[in-house]
């Protein structure tokens, strides 16, 4: 195990469409206690890097703590993903730097304040983020990356949204297809984009990232829909190491994400990198179905690494 992904709590000051984590339930929260013993535990299983996820994390009272006690234990890479509005203080980014925080994970949605905006469900959110990064960039120790979430709204501006944002300083991107595990009564499926439609942005996206000096990683897409040359931004989530841990005690590793195990529809079983491959998503079938895909053949992937690449990537 290299990694734990901690959960601590899922109560967010947002509200992004398709999004859980807005929870503050009891039952969706930790407490100091068992944050602290997911910590030791992970260091005594040889995890050497955290990564603090929720919900939104920086929102916890213990949120300064869980940095100090990570740093003290060891842990080498220590990671926030976060939505980033209270980092466009400065004084409380100088903190959480000095508590121990290496790297900053930007949820970045559009560059358009409209749609941005409307995306996070909060007015001003771009306006905040654009400080945040400010803020954020002005630590020459940190990393930040990227987090996009590709939906129906975005999908064409995302090779424009790498440049922009490799050019401000981030050195990695991770982009997630829009699900619809956690829609609870409102119908999204409008927000579901077509894989292929959104492939050649991927792959644009791909160079930009890497014209930059930065990296892209995309989750969620069948190898048979991306060229076999572009196969190094497929994700491998097994090349993690990373156990989550979430509240209530629910821990699993990441290759058995409910995010990350997808169906393999007859055509798959014939394809040449079907072990590689994470297949297609459930909820994604359920509005696309699985026309889209095809059996890659052994002469396609001669040559071709088809394993892809570990999210964290890089040195910090």
């Amino acid at each position: 195990m290299n990694w734990i992904e901690l959960s601590p709590g899922f109560a967010c000051n947002l509200q992004c469409p398709g999004c859980y984590s807005c929870s503050a339930a009891d039952r969706d929260q930790m407490d100091w206690p068992e944050v602290l013993r997911w910590l030791q535990n992970a260091r005594k299983r040889g995890a050497r890097h955290l990564w603090l996820s929720g919900g939104e994390p920086t929102l916890r009272k213990d949120f300064l703590g869980t940095l100090r006690a990570a740093k003290q234990l060891g842990y080498e890479r220590i990671k926030v993903q976060t939505n980033g509005l209270l980092f466009s203080y400065p004084q409380f980014a100088q903190k959480a730097v000095d508590a121990g925080m290496t790297e900053v994970n930007l949820l970045v949605k559009s560059l358009r304040p409209e749609l941005h905006d409307a995306l996070m469900q909060k007015s001003g959110a771009l306006a905040i983020l654009d400080k945040a990064v400010d803020v954020l960039g002005a630590f020459a120790q940190l990393r930040l990356e990227g987090d996009f979430l590709l939906t129906e709204r975005n999908y064409q501006e995302l090779p424009e949204l790498v440049a922009h944002y490799a050019a401000r300083g981030f050195r990695h991107f991770n982009v997630w297809l829009f699900s619809l595990a956690d829609q609870g009564e409102a119908d999204l499926r409008a927000d579901v984009p077509r894989l292929t439609d959104a492939v050649p942005f991927l792959v644009r996206a791909l160079a930009n990232a890497e014209a930059a000096g930065a990296t892209l990683v995309s989750l969620n897409t069948p190898h048979c829909l991306i060229p076999p040359e572009a196969w190094r931004m497929q994700f491998d989530a097994a090349g993690m190491g990373m156990l989550i841990a979430n509240p209530g005690g629910h821990a699993f590793m990441l290759e058995q994400s409910n995010f990350e195990l997808g169906t393999y529809p007859e055509v798959c079983a014939s394809c040449a990198v079907r072990t590689q491959c994470h297949g297609l998503r459930k909820d994604y079938i359920g509005v696309h179905g699985d026309g889209e895909l095809r059996a890659v053949t052994q002469a396609e992937a001669a040559g071709h690494d088809a394993r892809g690449s570990i999210l964290a990537l890089g040195n910090r």
